[in-house]
């Protein structure tokens, strides 16, 4: 069985570790498959020697990717645009000629879409739902307009496949629930060990994870922080992540006098470690699905501060009591939530409840679902 993974992207977010993790799982536990991820302007090219074997097969032999822009809201556009024109008759021919059995797509779905009515003749497509989707009038239209030439839409949350239904965007038969394949255990057991060579601070610390965007509402934490930082324990907070906002969030931070409570560490290829080492886990982000970095603190064992937004914390808020959460942009409730981890007796119930709930979303799980799909 050939199983094909469309995933174009432009900065490393946690799709593309779906997209890694996903094909490592079915390579892993079921050989017998020819895996390939399909490479679109070079963004792959970091992951063609791979030690699982999983070919990453070029579209075409122009490599973009090193000089598209990749931030902003406009630049950005315009390099998805670049992507989309330059791949629309590379996946057209590839699909025709190599008849792939399924073809999973990520990110920049509009094209692979738009050809589904040619490319479904060959190859059967499954629309794989990352992050939380904003059902305007339009996207719901395409969809909609679009699902009778896909076979499967798989979603990362109950509350995201429960969106679908509502949006009747196609056939509920057609939609599944497929956890994202977020923790590899022998990968973690391994990388959260390794020494931090560098750190601002030997003082306890928080820690926080993901692109300096809005979506991540980082201003939220900086400021909300900052102002209270007297009432906590611990008095230091750790952000990893790059993006555009990494200037405006410098700049906020030294508005606030907390050059020396707050620190900006750039993009970490190995984040577990950090994670091992923190306090405890902070999210101020305006919606996660389900949320990759708040899944791996579960994972370790972390006491989690964070908002209570659609869908992944508020899913997990409704599966058990595992996490401190916090109202959206309520900067009394965030604090208060924090303090409460701080002298909270029951916190290694939470703790615990944390651990199970991130056991749906391991490497094995994840390949036992995709596989019934599949077959």
């Amino acid at each position: 069985m050939q199983i094909c993974y469309w995933c174009p992207f432009l900065s490393h977010i946690a799709t593309i570790d779906a997209v890694k993790n996903s094909s490592i799982a079915i390579k892993k536990y079921s050989e017998d498959n020819d895996i390939k991820i399909l490479n679109s302007i070079g963004e792959w090219n970091f992951f063609k020697n791979n030690e699982e074997n999983i070919t990453v097969k070029n579209l075409h032999f122009l490599n973009f990717y090193r000089i598209l822009p990749k931030e902003g809201f406009f630049f950005s556009r315009f390099s998805f645009l670049v992507i989309f024109i330059i791949n629309f008759f590379p996946l057209i021919r590839y699909v025709k000629k190599e008849k792939p059995d399924f073809l999973i797509i990520h990110l920049l779905t509009i094209l692979p879409l738009l050809l589904s009515p040619i490319l479904s003749k060959h190859t059967k497509i499954i629309l794989r739902i990352s992050g939380y989707p904003k059902m305007h009038f339009l996207r719901s239209f395409f969809w909609k307009f679009f699902s009778k030439f896909i076979y499967k839409i798989t979603t990362p949350t109950i509350l995201t496949k429960k969106l679908l239904l509502k949006k009747n965007i196609c056939n509920k038969n057609k939609i599944s629930l497929l956890r994202d394949p977020v923790i590899s255990t022998a990968k973690i057991n391994i990388k959260k060990n390794e020494k931090i060579f560098s750190l601002p601070t030997n003082e306890k610390f928080y820690l926080s994870i993901g692109r300096l965007t809005s979506q991540k509402n980082f201003k939220f934490l900086i400021e909300s922080f900052s102002k209270n930082i007297n009432k906590f324990k611990v008095k230091k907070l750790m952000i990893i992540g790059s993006g555009e906002k990494y200037k405006e969030l410098q700049d906020l931070i030294l508005k606030n006098n907390a050059a020396n409570y707050i620190f900006l560490l750039g993009f970490k290829k190995n984040v577990y470690k950090f994670i091992k080492k923190s306090s405890g886990f902070i999210s101020s982000s305006n919606y996660e699905d389900p949320g990759f970095a708040l899944i791996e603190a579960c994972f370790l064992r972390k006491k989690i501060i964070t908002s209570l937004v659609k869908n992944g914390p508020l899913e997990m808020s409704q599966t058990s009591d595992m996490c401190y959460f916090f109202k959206k942009n309520n900067e009394e409730d965030f604090v208060n939530k924090i303090v409460l981890s701080e002298n909270d007796e029951l916190s290694a119930k939470r703790i615990l409840n944390a651990l199970k709930y991130s056991k749906e979303f391991s490497l094995f799980t994840h390949y036992k679902k995709i596989i019934n799909l599949l077959t």
